[in-house]
């Protein structure tokens, strides 16, 4: 559901603005992997201690309404398998943090959490009954010990608000926010620079040992397309800085300047977290489904999502070895739009271009015609899933603009209908 755009108050509430350590900012991931979900959480969690200081129990827990948390994560799903990855997610992915004696250190962001008074780890479920107890699920959590002093009462920190994040909707934009909201104040106001390659890892996620795509990829997916959403959602506006060696740009830093905020528009809601676990039934990995959601409408992952549904349900084509692959095909090259082709219309454009054939071949694209003509319209739209497998390079592009109505796509179609009938 899509709700109406909201407006950012003109002074954020002091009391929902984590206070978080420097360099836990633009984490460096050395195995596993931070979602959407799982950073917003982390925050929350930080602020949380932050707000009760020395009240956790003696375990060195902090006990935190699971309410309270996916409401100022504005995670609007009830499916708590989504909840419990993006918990997993901080347990077991590993950051490279500064040693207090020089150095790095390689250390989790969470150590163990608890919920239900039911110890959970790596991808453990919990059992029928164990969600809920005395009618609100809690979530009791550590943060690393020897870190305390560092999360909980920094020296040197950025203030970041926990509803202007909870309002973005991807990766990239998050990470970005936290790193350029640390530089608003700077006299400077332009961040670090580094290799670009560098910046690709930190805004993505990625781990150190991965390799980026060219640039003018890694530009449009992450670099601008963070910067679009930091400049259209929140309380600060960035620009991208590039340096080039000859022809090609080698490093890249970021100015930011802060916004009025009497005028912020809150922007696009945030994802809705129940597409994410129809995506994730299907077989996509959380951020997968994160990044899918973020780039494509509600109502052409929904449309897909049904697409996929029916394909998986058809007995009379091969099975489906991969719904979520089929998933990203069918969103990547438009099946939805091409299964609302018209094939009545078309293959009447086809009959038209075979008036010069031999009668042999033109009575025998007649009837193939007109069988395909006598089918109800779903089995037409079967033919056409499948006509469109077989094609690729320009027929296929020819077939997802204009479907059979191309000549290229429409002969093409008949003949590979003649070819079925042999078979």
């Amino acid at each position: 559901m899509v709700r109406a755009p909201k407006k950012l108050p003109a002074i954020i509430d002091e009391g929902h603005v984590v206070r978080k350590n420097n360099d836990e900012i633009g984490y460096r991931i050395k195995s596993g992997s931070l979602s959407l979900l799982s950073r917003k959480f982390l925050n929350i969690l930080i602020w949380h201690a932050q707000d009760l200081k020395d009240q956790e129990d003696d375990h060195g827990r902090w006990k935190l309404p699971v309410s309270k948390l996916i409401r100022n994560a504005n995670f609007n799903s009830r499916d708590y398998s989504l909840l419990r990855n993006a918990l997993d997610e901080l347990q077991e992915t590993r950051v490279i943090r500064p040693a207090r004696g020089g150095g790095v250190t390689c250390e989790v962001l969470i150590p163990s959490f608890t919920l239900d008074n039911v110890e959970h780890s790596g991808n453990e479920q919990l059992k029928p009954g164990q969600k809920k107890r005395g009618g609100e699920l809690w979530l009791w959590y550590m943060l690393p010990p020897e870190l305390k002093s560092q999360l909980l009462d920094p020296n040197q920190y950025t203030r970041l608000p926990i509803a202007i994040m909870a309002a973005l909707r991807s990766v990239p934009a998050l990470a970005l926010y936290e790193i350029c909201r640390r530089y608003v104040t700077n006299p400077g106001g332009v961040t670090n620079r580094d290799d670009w390659q560098n910046w690709w890892r930190i805004l993505t996620g990625a781990t150190l040992d991965a390799e980026p795509p060219e640039y003018k990829y890694a530009k449009r997916d992450v670099f601008k397309r963070g910067i679009d959403e930091i400049n259209s959602v929140t309380d600060i506006e960035v620009d991208l800085l590039e340096y080039k060696v000859g022809k090609f740009v080698k490093q890249i830093q970021f100015s930011v300047r802060a916004k009025k905020q009497g005028n912020l528009d809150m922007g696009p809601p945030p994802v809705d977290t129940g597409i994410l676990s129809k995506l994730t039934e299907i077989g996509l990995t959380l951020p997968e489904a994160e990044r899918l959601a973020s780039k494509h409408s509600e109502k052409d992952l929904l449309a897909t999502l049904d697409l996929v549904r029916e394909r998986a349900a058809n007995s009379s084509l091969p099975a489906l070895a991969s719904p979520a692959a089929f998933f990203k095909a069918a969103l990547r090259d438009c099946y939805v739009a091409t299964k609302k082709t018209k094939p009545k219309q078309v293959v009447a454009t086809v009959k038209q271009g075979a008036e010069a054939e031999d009668p042999a071949r033109k009575a025998a694209r007649e009837a193939a015609i007109a069988e395909f003509n006598a089918l109800p319209g779903e089995k037409q739209r079967e033919l056409l899933d499948a006509f469109a497998a077989t094609l690729k390079g320009p027929p296929l592009k020819a077939f997802q603009k204009s479907g059979l109505d191309h000549p290229l796509t429409g002969n093409a179609f008949v003949g590979w209908m003649l070819n079925n009938r042999r078979s």
